[in-house]
Parts: C-alpha cells; structure tokens; sequence
C-alpha cells in the first residue's frame, strides 16, 4: 500500500513541480544557476581527466555518479513532498482545513 501510495502522490506532486517555470510562483535561486555554471565548467576538466583512465575505472566512476545523482534526487523529492506535507499541516492546524481522516491515515503511512 505504502508503495502505491507514494507512486501516486509523487507523480501528482512531480507534475505540479516541473509544469510552468516561467509562472510568477516559481522560485529561482541564483546561488543554484551559479552552482549550474560552476558544474558545466567543470565538467570538461573532468571528462579530460576521466579519458585519462581505463575502462574499467572509468566506468566504476561513472556507476558512482549515477548513484550519487539518484540519491540527490531523491533527496529533493523527499524534501520537496516534505514541504507539501508540512504546508498541509500548517493549514490544518490554523484551522483552515478541515480534518479528514483518510487523509490523515494517507500522512501517516508515508512517514513510516
């Protein structure tokens, strides 16, 4: 159930975050587009070096970015669903929302 559950609010949420970046809302950080350039520059040192290595090295480093990409990712998916969550609860507690409990039962399940 926990598995279905999160399928689907993750696709609803991942929806709602990659849909229009030139809306009002959408949040740009310049500390990230600097980050952004700084990686691109230092991409092409690192694939000349990466050249540089065997075949076998040089995929084993390439497994290990992939795995540290995906954990990154899933790191600002967790994050970004958090804040979904705490918003809710937020407006729940002012107040705002009304109780429901399947949704409560719902929160419950992705946090364990």
């Amino acid at each position: 159930m926990r598995n279905e559950v999160w399928s689907e609010i993750g696709a609803f949420l991942n929806n709602l975050r990659c849909g229009n970046v030139d809306r009002k809302t959408y949040l740009h950080f310049p500390e990230l587009e600097e980050a952004e350039r700084l990686r691109k520059s230092e991409k092409v040192n690192f694939e000349a070096e990466l050249k540089k290595l065997d075949a076998s090295q040089r995929k084993q480093i390439e497994a290990y970015l992939e795995t540290v990409q995906h954990q990154a990712f899933m790191e600002e998916e967790r994050a970004y669903c958090q804040g979904y969550v705490d918003c809710i609860q937020l407006l729940a507690g002012l107040g705002m929302l009304n109780g429901n409990p399947d949704i409560d039962q719902v929160i419950t399940k992705m946090k364990k």
